[in-house]
């Protein structure tokens, strides 16, 4: 395979016995080379040109790893066109101690969780912590598809919205 970056793939590696980091390690690695090759990524209408969209599910199996090619991508990808999604059991496991992963998420949702701490809400949501307390017990009670995201609206702490599944437009 020439290029990661202009190829669409699935990695599973839920089902390998072993070395599922190392797999996502060099996949990563690959992909933060070709990124450092990459101009910047041309911007249409006031919006960047996506190149590559790489996605971790179970994002928690990877932050804590001190990927510094992930970090890389993290920082530098957007103005080269690379987009990282992450999803994962919970908004606290995206504070590391060796690197802060929220800070640097552009869009952030909280769907029903348990057991997350009002640091990670007020980090997420950038909302003040007495809004991050009131909103600990409301995380763990939505029901499925209910959703919390930082507000677009400045005056706004919060929204509160529907999601839609996928499968049901497609």
């Amino acid at each position: 395979m020439e290029k990661l970056s202009n190829r669409t793939f699935l990695i599973d590696v839920h089902a390998m016995p072993v070395h599922k980091e190392l797999v996502a390690y060099l996949v990563i690695e690959r992909l933060n080379k070709e990124m450092s090759l990459l101009p910047v990524s041309p911007v249409e209408d006031g919006k960047r040109t996506i190149r590559t969209i790489l996605v971790i599910d179970e994002a928690h199996n990877y932050l804590s790893q001190k990927n510094m090619f992930l970090q890389r991508i993290i920082r530098e990808g957007r103005s080269k066109g690379i987009v990282v999604f992450f999803a994962s059991q919970s908004p606290n496991d995206y504070q590391q101690n060796f690197f802060n992963f929220q800070e640097l998420l552009e869009f952030a949702y909280i769907f029903q969780c348990d057991g997350v701490s009002a640091n990670s809400v007020q980090d997420t949501l950038g909302c003040s912590s007495k809004t991050a307390k009131d909103l600990q017990t409301e995380i763990a009670r939505q029901e499925p598809w209910q959703v919390i995201s930082r507000s677009q609206i400045k005056t706004e702490e919060f929204v509160k919205f529907e999601a839609e599944a996928f499968y049901k437009n497609y």
